[in-house]
């Protein structure tokens, strides 16, 4: 076997691990959407996310064997790294929103919440798109433009937080605002570690276009 050929499929096998973690972070968001949307059986739907997130644990770690198994990879380690880490993150965002919506007896969420994981989940496609066609770059252009996509995303998070953070300090019970105060975080910090994730994706086109 030649050399080009051991290497190849080592490309091959990253970019689809890579792509499947991305995928399983956008069906984790599209459950919090659910729940948040369709507040009903939110046990079931804290599980279901719970699920997912152990999944993506998984992945995690198979990700992170085979970079210590493997000598050669399709983009510099570090930046493997950088993406696996900040895709678990997110799921790690969601999976904290849906467990505190219980703990903290949340009767009804505010209107925000589900505003913040619809941005979310935009975010997140655009981040499973950019990942999709990232073994390919001679669609750099395609990528750059999800990748800002995903920036404007961020900004528009950023504004929504500003706005719900206003109006819940109108809010009276100093305990409720502590409570919706964190879901609201949570949230946000997974929009950031989008922008995180479209960051190391223009820094692999960077250096590899």
């Amino acid at each position: 076997m030649g050399i080009l050929s051991w290497i190849i499929p080592q490309e091959k096998h990253f970019f689809d691990m890579i792509e499947e973690q991305s995928k399983n972070v956008l069906e984790g968001v599209d459950a919090l959407v659910n729940m948040l949307e369709f507040y009903n059986e939110i046990g079931r739907k804290r599980d279901v996310i719970k699920q997912i997130e152990n999944g993506g644990d998984k992945m995690v770690h198979d990700i992170f064997s085979e970079l210590n198994r493997t000598f050669i990879t399709p983009i510099d380690r570090e930046d493997i790294t950088k993406l696996t880490s900040s895709l678990d993150d997110i799921l790690d965002n969601l999976e904290a929103v849906s467990e505190r919506l219980i703990i903290y007896e949340i009767k009804k969420p505010p209107e925000y919440m589900l505003e913040f994981a619809q941005i979310l989940q935009k975010t997140t496609r655009n981040v499973n798109e950019g990942i999709h066609l990232l073994r390919d770059f001679k669609d750099a252009k395609q990528i750059r433009g999800f990748c800002r996509e995903v920036n404007t995303l961020e900004n528009e998070g950023d504004i929504l937080l500003r706005r719900a953070t206003a109006d819940l300090f109108t809010k009276k019970d100093p305990i409720e605002i502590i409570k919706i105060k964190e879901l609201y975080d949570d949230l946000e910090a997974a929009i950031d570690r989008c922008e995180d994730v479209a960051d190391v994706i223009g820094d692999i086109l960077v250096k590899y276009t």
